[in-house]
């Protein structure tokens, strides 16, 4: 008996992402000890360029997993994989874009179940916006996993109750092989606290408690999708308090030096009429004649609140609420990036407009090791 726990706790488990772009979901993976093979796939060629760069003799293959038979897959993960991760692409399903149901991205879900069903791994994780949750594809989904003798839980996540300065909402569910003998569980949010923060729709500082719907900027549409999955977070808060937008890129010193630039912490070149009309626009607040625009739409971000959701748009002001809190300009690129989670040592290559894209895209830090600990507590168990 004794060598038989030695022998399960000695195993390596091979982890391979699928729609990895910059590798964020497996990155908490590669600190474990008890990981094996790492790889990933991406259709895109400069993601994986760059992930490479960051991460030399990394096994990255650039394919279409539309097209890609599983079968080349398995063989490239090491011939099993254990834990299976990816968010298949969620432009059709999210709040900020068309909801169309019919965009053909949104056959990627399938995709990845069908995937599941032929790799067959001990654990797999699903990332993706909270509308898919209402999806008809989802239902497929989950049933599916049912079918094939997984236990599954799903649930619409903030990551700043996780620890990030970002209120960035995302349905995370992980699901385990019945023999495994453990269900995937959450945690209980390790963050939230009693600390008071700036209330972009009150304009006033207040606890998160005080007015968590507003702080956490949860839409009607993601708190209708959160009817459809069996852990409901609800409005449950940690006792931590939420690192603010000050103390997460407030240390980031001056733009222009080389080591700046090499960060990527440089301005982006905003046009005059830009300029005047965010230069008038105080902390925390919006550009005046914003109405007809989405509610965060020309906001400029307060020292000593939290970040709303990078998306690949945040150069642009009228695309969301990211304009420096101080300083008369859009968040550079490092700055998205550390709201994002991404460490300093990360290094981006000389395609910006990409770069956006890679890091409105990425997983959140705190999203993807919450989504860790759930899986490795399945195998450890």
């Amino acid at each position: 008996m004794m060598g038989e726990c030695k022998r399960k706790c000695a195993m390596k488990f091979n982890i391979l992402e699928l729609y990895a772009g910059t590798g964020r979901s497996i990155e908490p993976f590669r600190r474990w000890s008890r990981t094996g093979k790492i790889s990933l796939v991406d259709n895109n060629q400069y993601a994986a360029d760059v992930y490479k760069h960051n991460n030399p003799g990394a096994r990255y293959r650039v394919w279409d997993l539309g097209t890609k038979p599983s079968t080349d897959l398995l063989r490239f993960a090491g011939g099993r994989v254990d834990v299976l991760l990816g968010c298949p692409p969620c432009q059709g399903f999210s709040d900020c874009g068309s909801k169309n149901p019919y965009d053909s991205r949104n056959r990627h879900v399938s995709r990845f179940h069908s995937i599941v069903r032929d790799l067959q791994p001990r654990v797999l994780a699903m990332e993706n916006v909270p509308l898919v949750a209402s999806s008809g594809r989802f239902k497929l989904f989950t049933d599916g996993l049912e079918e094939l003798d997984y236990c599954w839980t799903a649930s619409i996540v903030n990551a700043a109750l996780w620890g990030s300065c970002q209120s960035r909402q995302r349905l995370i569910l992980v699901a385990a092989k019945s023999d495994l003998g453990v269900a995937p569980t959450f945690p209980e949010p390790t963050h939230g606290g009693s600390a008071k923060y700036f209330n972009y729709s009150l304009q006033k500082f207040c606890k998160i408690d005080a007015d968590p719907v507003g702080m956490l900027g949860r839409t009607p549409a993601s708190q209708r999708a959160e009817k459809n999955v069996p852990h409901k977070m609800g409005l449950t808060l940690g006792s931590r308090a939420i690192p603010t937008v000050d103390e997460t890129i407030g240390d980031l010193g001056d733009i222009g030096t080389l080591k700046a630039i090499r960060m990527g912490h440089k301005s982006w070149d905003h046009g005059p009429g830009i300029l005047r009309r965010m230069g008038r626009v105080e902390e925390g607040k919006r550009w005046s004649g914003a109405d007809e625009h989405f509610s965060q739409a020309y906001g400029r971000l307060h020292r000593r609140g939290l970040a709303r959701t990078i998306t690949g748009y945040f150069p642009n002001a009228g695309s969301g609420r990211f304009w420096h809190p101080v300083e008369n300009r859009a968040l550079t690129l490092r700055e998205a990036a550390r709201i994002q989670g991404f460490p300093d040592s990360f290094r981006f290559l000389d395609n910006d407009a990409e770069n956006c894209v890679l890091v409105g895209n990425a997983l959140d830090k705190a999203l993807a090791e919450l989504t860790c600990k759930i899986v490795k507590n399945c195998l450890d168990g």
